[in-house]
């Protein structure tokens, strides 16, 4: 395809207008993600009903898969939620009046962390963190020292409206010692990056199902290690639906309300695509996958927005003299069925997200780079070499 040579001004040439390169749509969105094709099968199953002994032996080995999943000797509490929910629960669960927290906030879902706090009445304090960077650990260690009172700290792991992830694991040696709680996002990083709780020493982890467990959303899991089992206890804030103590004490393989039966049929199948992989090769191959991506981007002359990139998604500022991002992702969409995010808020029309957590591979990563090619090429600032950049990242991932 010809593509202008004007150099009189600095913006970006029209986009030139093109067939349809595809037959149907594919989603590189951060969630919710594709969905293979032997999950679909298992969400079409006819589903058994929730208080029978067919249902609560499935339940049962979701919850001991996902018990594997965390790295946790401790329990999983399965929500009829969105990760939001399993967010809130953490909260009403975990904290009390008169508490105070800590919230790291470097991005949407950060604030979605300090929104919630701010939602029960729960005094806290607030580090900001500059979009597409990591917290310092030591911003986190200065503010326990200085104030003993603060009883939990909120973090994301992997921050989806940013592309970037916290060092989880430096914050857990942090906290730990001292007794302060730990409650962890991790609904873009779990089966994406490690993140072995007990190991680790994080108290609550909360996680959804359409991201790297490949599930359409709307369940949500509360993993608590062992050493938290009597927090949720306590008094807690006012709860009803999100009780977790109404979870324990259901009988086993059963829910206190109607559980999402589909969707788990659908997690067992997920968590089973996870086991046969390996766990650890599932990692492996998100590295892999997150590094080519990133390659082949930038060879092409997109550019990182992230300093410390996730391997869930790769958050991209368009190449230069390409002003506008959305015009990517509408030519994305249209030209070649492939559908990607936005930036959110002051990032919105600066950067786009490509998520390629789940059942992503090498050529699903080749396929979105040959598009982005085309992509900068009809807007005026062609590129080349992504392909051959992607797979030399993969090979030395």
């Amino acid at each position: 395809m010809a593509v202008t040579t004007e150099t009189k001004t600095q913006a970006a040439a029209p986009a030139q207008s093109a067939a349809k390169t595809s037959t149907r749509v594919r989603l590189y969105t951060p969630g919710p993600v594709e969905i293979p094709a032997r999950i679909l099968r298992a969400l079409s199953a006819v589903p058994p009903h929730h208080r029978t002994e067919v249902f609560r032996a499935t339940f049962r080995r979701v919850t001991d898969a996902l018990r594997d999943l965390h790295r946790t000797q401790g329990e999983v509490f399965m929500l009829a939620a969105s990760g939001s929910g399993a967010m809130e629960a953490a909260i009403v669960n975990l904290l009390q009046p008169g508490d105070k927290a800590l919230v790291v906030v470097g991005g949407k879902f950060g604030e979605r962390w300090l929104n919630l706090v701010k939602a029960y009445g729960i005094a806290h304090e607030a580090i900001d963190v500059v979009w597409g960077h990591a917290v310092d650990p030591l911003e986190i260690e200065r503010r326990l020292s200085k104030d003993s009172g603060i009883q939990a700290v909120f973090s994301t792991h992997s921050e989806t409206s940013t592309g970037s992830i916290h060092d989880i694991q430096a914050i857990a040696k942090i906290t730990r010692p001292r007794g302060v709680r730990l409650i962890v996002d991790a609904i873009t990083s779990l089966g994406i990056h490690p993140l072995p709780q007990d190991e680790w020493g994080v108290d609550v982890v909360v996680c959804g199902s359409q991201k790297g467990l490949m599930v359409p959303p709307g369940l949500a899991t509360v993993s608590l290690a062992p050493w938290a089992a009597a927090a949720i206890e306590g008094a807690g804030l006012p709860r009803f639906y999100f009780d977790l103590r109404k979870f324990r004490k259901a009988p086993a393989g059963e829910t206190p309300w109607t559980p999402a039966v589909s969707l788990t049929l659908a997690l067992e199948e997920a968590l089973a695509m996870i086991a046969e992989e390996g766990l650890d090769n599932v990692h492996v191959r998100h590295r892999r996958v997150a590094m080519a991506m990133r390659a082949g981007a930038q060879a092409l002359g997109y550019r990182m927005f992230a300093a410390s990139p996730s391997h869930a998604l790769t958050a991209l500022l368009p190449p230069e003299g390409i002003a506008d991002a959305s015009a990517i992702v509408k030519r994305l969409r249209e030209v070649h069925g492939m559908v990607v995010a936005g930036g959110q808020d002051h990032l919105k029309g600066k950067i786009f997200r490509v998520g390629h957590m789940g059942a992503y591979d090498q050529g699903d990563i080749l396929a979105m780079l040959g598009a982005l090619e085309e992509c900068a090429g009809a807007l005026g600032k062609p590129g080349q070499g992504g392909a051959d950049a992607a797979l030399k990242a993969w090979a030395q991932a």
